[in-house]
């Protein structure tokens, strides 16, 4: 057992009570009704900094304070930056909890709460590990770590105010642990990240709702002009058939398709898990290109019309849609989303109109290079940590702040984590276990020496 496992392993209980502390912030961003609630939280992260050694600050926004913090290290060292957030998904639906979501609670070796995962357990994690490095007397380089309180909801103060903080982020390695494993047990690379961008679709009709016996057969429903228009958005093949939509999509390098497709990934075992079959988005694709290395157009809420019990005999005034799209590289969020909704715009059936609402451009995709010196020397880390060989995984998700952040900070991107699908992060019963706790612990504790 190294000193640092020696460590762990004598504080645990401790760590664990602070990590309570932490968990029972409700800081829930996407609410104004917990502002209060999301500033003690940063404060205390603050504080808890302070302690760890850090030169510490607290940066006022027009929304909500991000944290902010230097370590000072061997200047001989690569500069690393760490990316966190402290904010958190509301907890609905709460009756679906089987402990109350900011009481956390211990069970069978695992921490429900909301936030105990994502990301409050990983940025926890890192902070620990730290802890054990400065007890050690470690060799660190400088230390920097920004943690926001609006990753959840749309990261807006981090983005207003990003230029403006450029000299104080500098740094050579962007560390980010808000990312999973492939599988328990398997450290896992993050090699890229989708890019996203989001809307809203209103079909318009009558000026009221009206009497569908009256009107039925006169008047065209929304609602069908909606389920028309969205259903026309997608082609037989599963590819988006909006035209443009892939004049820009670069394609992945063959070694990077390769390393992708060593990934074990089962489909069949995910299909047995989730209960239903892999045939989302392009056929003829395999199911990891599909979701690490092409785009994507969803529906992630629609409805309209009468929605209580019993029936109500309407042709609807109007009709909604929500629609979101990830990315690949190549493809720039914003003149995609003008892109989009120009084309949608153009789909109104005689008799409606359509409205595109609230967009959204988030971040870019972004790619890594598994002969990149920082994911090289990850590698090695993780190897000496867990002793097996690391795999590589290009994920379908999005975190949109991580390209613009590298770019400002001009550190090289490192995404690795240790979330499991399990967890249910953003739903109802979100855990993290001690064994991952203790894994991204263990990670940290070998990699940052190192460097």
């Amino acid at each position: 057992m190294t000193s640092f496992q020696d460590y762990y392993a004598s504080n645990q209980d401790r760590f664990v009570q602070e990590w309570k502390d932490f968990l029972r912030f409700k800081s829930i961003s996407a609410d104004e009704a917990y502002k209060a609630d999301c500033v003690a939280c940063a404060e205390w992260l603050e504080r808890h900094l302070a302690g760890l050694g850090f030169q510490t600050e607290l940066w006022p926004s027009a929304t909500l304070p991000l944290v902010y913090g230097v370590l000072p290290g061997n200047p001989k060292k690569p500069t690393v930056l760490f990316y966190g957030h402290y904010d958190v998904q509301p907890p609905d639906p709460v009756d679906h909890w089987h402990s109350p979501p900011f009481e956390p609670t211990l069970r069978d070796g695992r921490m429900y709460a909301r936030g105990a995962q994502d990301n409050k357990g990983q940025v926890f994690y890192f902070l620990k590990a730290l802890e054990a490095l400065g007890a050690a007397g470690a060799d660190l380089p400088t230390i920097k770590v920004i943690i926001e309180g609006e990753e959840e909801s749309g990261s807006t103060a981090i983005h207003l105010g990003l230029e403006g903080w450029a000299e104080k982020l500098k740094a050579d390695v962007l560390m980010v642990c808000d990312t999973g494993v492939l599988s328990p047990g398997v450290p896992t690379v993050t090699m890229g990240l989708r890019g996203i961008a989001h809307f809203d679709i209103k079909v318009l009709g009558p000026k009221i709702d009206l009497h569908s016996g009256v009107y039925g057969g006169v008047v065209l429903n929304p609602l069908q002009a909606l389920a028309s228009v969205v259903a026309s958005l997608h082609a037989p093949d599963g590819s988006v058939a909006v035209p443009g939509f892939y004049d820009k999509v670069k394609k992945p390098s063959a070694e990077d398709l390769a390393i992708a497709n060593e990934a074990p990934i089962n489909p069949v075992e995910i299909s047995a898990a989730l209960g239903v079959e892999l045939t989302g988005g392009e056929h003829g694709l395999p199911a990891t290109e599909r979701r690490g290395f092409r785009p994507t157009l969803e529906v992630n809420g629609i409805g309209g019309g009468y929605q209580g019990a019993g029936n109500k005999t309407v042709i609807p005034s109007e009709g909604f849609a929500k629609i979101s799209m990830r990315l690949v590289d190549g493809q720039d969020p914003e003149e995609t989303l003008r892109l989009v909704m120009n084309h949608i715009q153009t789909l109104a059936p005689a008799g409606t109109r359509i409205e595109t609402l609230h967009p959204v451009a988030g971040g870019p995709a972004l790619l890594l290079s598994v002969k990149a010196p920082v994911v090289q020397s990850a590698r090695k880390a993780l190897l000496a940590a867990f002793g097996r060989e690391p795999v590589y995984l290009w994920e379908g998700a999005s975190i949109p702040i991580v390209a613009k952040l590298a770019k400002v900070s001009g550190g090289q991107p490192l995404l690795i984590g240790f979330g499991e699908e399990g967890d249910m992060i953003h739903a109802p019963n979100e855990s993290f276990s001690l064994k991952q706790l203790e894994a991204g612990y263990r990670y940290v504790t070998s990699f940052l020496p190192v460097l």
